[in-house]
């Protein structure tokens, strides 16, 4: 992931895809104030908040936190465990967490989304990008520790019951779900990781794609994908 977060297909088309989502709300979210990339690994998908604010990055591998440090100098790095997070309530104006929840160490995921709302100031934005298509398993789930995939509703019903307020719940990656059940097939006793294959995407396609589908994301909800995102507000 260090190695192929800046160029692999999938990480430029979901910051690109995070930053239509969830800049429009900025402006409304207290004054910019502290952003927060809760589990941000390395900063693949999150490092332009910190073009914005100050941004916290929390991530409780070391070895991310430096290439983070290295890589995004905006970046506030942080040792932190999404399930103790040290930070006080109403720190921050915008908290992201990108395919973290799904992870095996993180039990409770509810519970960390009730952090995030406890953490968040009122009016704060709150995004989260997760696995999506509970039949969807392959080996690249096994090979990045996945303990579950999540479904949009299953993703905003854990939000709301958080006390945050759905701004748009959607799929992500449409097109993907045919080969990735194709994988989930071919692949069963395999160990291979999406992130180390493939990089351009089909030679660009599957970024062709992805744009076209933003586009519809600007109007429409997708409700399934290969992603579930949630993007929310905290009330206030």
């Amino acid at each position: 992931m260090a190695e192929f977060g800046e160029s692999h297909w999938w990480y430029r088309s979901t910051r690109a895809l995070l930053r239509q989502l969830i800049e429009p709300h900025l402006d409304g979210a207290v004054d910019h104030g502290l952003h927060l990339d809760a589990a941000g690994g390395t900063g693949a998908t999150g490092a332009w908040l910190t073009e914005s604010a100050p941004t916290v990055l929390a991530d409780y591998e070391q070895f991310a936190l430096v290439m983070a440090a290295q890589e995004h100098p905006g970046y506030i790095a942080v040792r932190a465990d999404l399930n103790q997070m040290p930070f006080a309530a109403a720190s921050f104006s915008t908290v992201l967490c990108v395919t973290a929840l799904c992870h095996r160490m993180n039990a409770n995921p509810a519970a960390i989304v009730e952090d995030f709302a406890r953490i968040s100031r009122p009016g704060a934005i709150v995004a989260l990008l997760e696995p999506g298509g509970k039949r969807l398993w392959r080996s690249h789930d096994d090979v990045t520790h996945t303990a579950r995939r999540f479904s949009v509703c299953e993703l905003r019903a854990m939000s709301e019951a958080a006390g945050l307020e759905t701004i748009k719940a959607t799929g992500a990656y449409s097109f993907l779900v045919p080969p990735a059940f194709l994988l989930g097939i071919f692949e069963r006793s395999s160990t291979k990781s999406d992130v180390g294959r493939n990089q351009s995407g089909l030679f660009g396609m599957f970024g062709a794609l992805a744009r076209l589908e933003r586009r519809l994301l600007r109007r429409f909800d997708v409700p399934f994908g290969l992603s579930a995102i949630v993007i929310a507000r905290k009330p206030g």
